[in-house]
């Protein structure tokens, strides 16, 4: 069909395919095509992760290798305590590429499994994995069988009898004096100290270390003025200290005094194959007062290791 004009007084629009020309409208009708490639669809199955391990102790961590779908938001985590089923979701992480889990459940044995997702898609199981948790256990009360002074004050640390720490039987070891100066910290230079070691400490070499507590059971002479005991740990033979805590201010009557917790490791990570042997074990007790005449007296000066193991 032709182009069909008519006549058209100030006109000036183009719409429709219409051209303005002169004081007349063209209209002209066109078409055009264009060839369209053939289209394709894949199915997608969201891939589970795989090789998926847990190492139990004092919690479970849970580690695997990431689904290789590069879409997938995330990971979860899913806890039994029967073989093959009855999964309940204890985890979620994300991004794709974060592959580790930590998990703290009660004492028991556990069986997990991990999905990949992404929105409310849920991959298939990953392989299942067991492990056990948190059997806590300690080594009850053990006494020192070693014992020596240790530099700071006067040099002597308990002079009198310092094997009388060993065990609790009313019998003391006796600081004659708290040092040569009259400073009131754990670290003052001025105070006596000695150590006690060789608890023989008995601590599967697969356990985690949950928390250390001592106990002295002391007393000083005079009960007025600055008067404690500051307790350090070592795990190498004394060349390494951690924090010193403690005690409040003593009586003059024995009374116990207890340092750390079955939850305090006392800032640091355990090492149960070599840190509590008797070569590499050691407390020190250095005795605090403002009064250099002080008289301090320890009964009993005794660890207890607290540990979980699978």
């Amino acid at each position: 069909m032709g182009p069909t004009t008519k006549s058209l007084v100030l006109l000036l629009a183009v719409a429709g395919g219409a051209v303005l020309l002169g004081a007349s409208v063209v209209y002209a009708r066109s078409s055009d095509t264009a060839s369209v490639g053939s289209n394709s669809f894949a199915l997608d199955s969201l891939d589970a992760p795989t090789n998926l391990t847990a190492t139990g102790g004092a919690t479970v961590t849970l580690n695997w290798t990431a689904t290789p779908d590069a879409y997938a938001t995330g990971h979860r985590i899913f806890r039994s305590t029967s073989s093959g089923g009855g999964y309940s979701q204890v985890g979620e992480v994300t991004p794709r590429t974060t592959t580790v889990f930590v998990d703290s459940p009660a004492a028991g044995a556990y069986y997990y499994v991990a999905r990949a997702y992404y929105e409310n898609w849920e991959s298939a199981d990953s392989n299942e994995v067991a492990a056990s948790c948190c059997t806590i256990s300690n080594t009850g009360l053990r006494s020192p069988t070693a014992q020596a002074a240790d530099t700071g004050g006067d040099g002597n640390g308990f002079e009198d009898n310092p094997t009388n720490a060993f065990s609790l039987d009313g019998s003391d070891a006796r600081d004659a004096n708290s040092g040569t100066g009259t400073g009131t910290t754990c670290g003052s230079t001025g105070k006596d100290r000695h150590r006690y070691h060789s608890y023989g400490f008995s601590v599967p070499s697969n356990a985690s270390i949950l928390g250390i507590e001592v106990r002295l059971d002391a007393s000083v002479n005079n009960p007025s003025g600055t008067r404690f005991m500051c307790v350090e740990l070592s795990w190498d033979g004394g060349s390494t200290w951690t924090t010193a805590k403690s005690t409040a201010n003593m009586t003059n009557s024995t009374a116990t005094y207890t340092l750390g917790s079955s939850s305090d490791a006392w800032g640091r990570s355990w090492n149960v194959s070599n840190n509590f042997s008797n070569g590499n074990f050691r407390i020190r007790i250095t005795n605090v007062s403002n009064d250099a005449s002080q008289r301090f007296h320890l009964d009993w000066a005794a660890v207890r290791v607290t540990y979980a193991a699978p």
